[in-house]
């Protein structure tokens, strides 16, 4: 291959996958996350009224906010319920199972491999549905992700 091929080859590769990241990007976005006005499904939540920007996990809760668990990692004792639950206006997944490397350059993940303990779709704040409980008896590090957004990896360590 001459280097004339290659520069046109880098040229074509790039014109193709810069569009297509910004469709992926666009896609997982899911339009503004603004918070809408509290309403009494939402406002009786812990945690879960007001903007995203000021919205706080109560204890044994995990928030997703601007793409993240809030917080990534939560210890509890054995026996105790955490709850998730929906800050933004978008859909998530509460998935248990590994998560590959994660890139520091763009804190995307490298993989996902759902291990069947728990995985529930979270509707977006406010809406039926947008919170979820699970209640971890044995002590352990338990890994979860949220399938679609691969910047959503976090960790829930329970102590016995």
């Amino acid at each position: 291959m001459t280097t004339t091929d290659r520069v046109r080859q880098s040229r074509l590769l790039a014109i193709i996958a810069i569009p297509a990241a910004l469709i992926v990007l666009a896609g997982c976005a899911g339009g503004p996350t603004a918070s809408p006005e509290p309403t009494e499904s939402s406002s009786s939540q812990p945690g879960a009224g007001g903007g995203s920007e000021a919205a706080e996990p109560g204890e044994n809760e995990v928030l997703t906010i601007g793409l993240e668990f809030k917080p990534e990692n939560i210890t509890v004792p054995v026996g105790t319920t955490v709850t998730w639950t929906n800050g933004e206006t978008i859909g998530h997944t509460v998935t248990s199972g590994a998560w590959g490397e994660v890139n520091e350059s763009t804190g995307l993940r490298g993989s996902q491999t759902p291990d069947g303990l728990y995985d529930h779709a979270l509707s977006a704040k406010g809406s039926e549905g947008d919170s979820f409980s699970f209640t971890f008896d044995e002590p352990g590090e338990y890994p979860y992700y949220c399938q679609p957004h691969l910047t959503m990896n976090a960790m829930v360590i329970v102590e016995g």
